[in-house]
């Protein structure tokens, strides 16, 4: 386990107010039906948050940071209903804190969304759902959420993911954990890491997309690279859950990235009011296992998506629109089902 820790910036009074009066100003604008209106009142807004928030935000945006997370703390996130019992409700985005939650995510950079996810809304609800416990998707619970980046399988997939915590869970169990590149690569041989920036991978659509796009075949992505760009920073592009080595040597390589990720791993137990922004491209998140109740009291996230280029997804972007809409079993780069 890393002694590492993302940066921390608590807000004292003062500065929760500063928020909660920024975000009634959202209030009057409606982040589903008029999306682009709402998030650009959010940035003009953000401009007049407390220096002291813009400019630890801004250096994350820029530099990154040594556990490949920035943890926000004591965010308003209050009045909440009782958590619910489905993330295809769509109940988060309406609430004051998801005005909160876009006014934090302005600061670095642009919200998005995907259609096959709560139909591209740009903010979805993560909580534990019934059936789903013991699968590789953001709803589940009893089961480990294995070490991933977001949507590896999509060129465009987001460089930071935001999650705020609305309500924890009712034991403090769950821990949400990132294993950042800083740690992890210096502790694999270069063999290793010359494997791992080889185009000797493919990785599959992830579940709730096929779900959300009315899909049940699986669908796979590749060859693609798991280390790409400067070899003394690479980004990472892996799901450890769907991301697998097109050849035996491949394979190993992966095996040995995991094993070390799996001892570099960082903590975090997100108390309701708690944003941790993650760095896409430059650490693995995931989550341990937890008891799902359903009465209510269930632990409560809110996801948002943010690029620092929103125009890379223009293609695929209806209207140069904020949601990403594309057909992933129609691509150049889908594999045969029996790689």
């Amino acid at each position: 386990m890393s002694d590492i820790f993302p940066t921390q910036v608590c807000l004292n009074e003062e500065e929760q107010d500063a928020f909660r009066l920024l975000a009634e100003e959202l209030a009057g604008l409606d982040p589903v039906t008029d999306t682009e209106q709402f998030v650009m009142t959010a940035q003009l807004l953000s401009s007049r948050l407390p220096e002291r928030i813009r400019r630890a935000a801004l250096n994350f945006r820029r530099n990154g940071d040594p556990s490949g997370g920035m943890l926000i703390r004591n965010l308003p996130v209050d009045p909440l209903p009782p958590t619910p019992d489905h993330a295809d409700y769509g109940r988060g985005i309406r609430l004051p804190a998801a005005r909160v939650f876009s006014l934090a995510s302005a600061l670095v950079g642009e919200q998005f969304g995907f259609q096959p996810e709560l139909a591209g809304q740009i903010i979805q609800d993560i909580l534990p759902v019934a059936g789903f416990e013991d699968t590789q998707q953001s709803i589940s619970s009893r089961a480990l959420l294995e070490l991933h980046c977001e949507t590896v399988f999509t060129e465009y997939r987001a460089d930071v993911i935001g999650l705020l915590c609305l309500r924890p869970d009712p034991e403090r169990i769950a821990r949400t954990v990132l294993a950042p590149t800083s740690v992890l690569l210096p502790l694999l041989d270069s063999r290793i890491l010359e494997v791992l920036s080889e185009l000797r991978f493919y990785t599959t659509v992830d579940g709730s997309f096929l779900r959300g796009s009315g899909l049940t075949d699986p669908i796979l992505i590749g060859p693609v690279r798991v280390l790409d760009g400067d070899p003394k920073r690479p980004r990472i592009r892996c799901d450890f859950a769907e991301t697998r080595g097109l050849d035996a040597e491949a394979q190993a390589a992966l095996d040995t990235l995991y094993a070390v990720a799996s001892e570099a791993v960082i903590d975090t137990r997100l108390e309701a009011g708690d944003l941790l922004l993650i760095d896409n491209h430059d650490a693995f998140h995931g989550r341990s296992s937890f008891r799902y109740h359903g009465n209510g009291e269930d632990r409560w996230l809110l996801r948002t998506f943010i690029t620092k280029d929103l125009s890379r997804s223009r293609v695929h972007r209806p209207g140069d629109g904020r949601i990403v809409d594309t057909d992933y079993a129609a691509g150049s780069n889908v594999l045969a089902l029996n790689v």
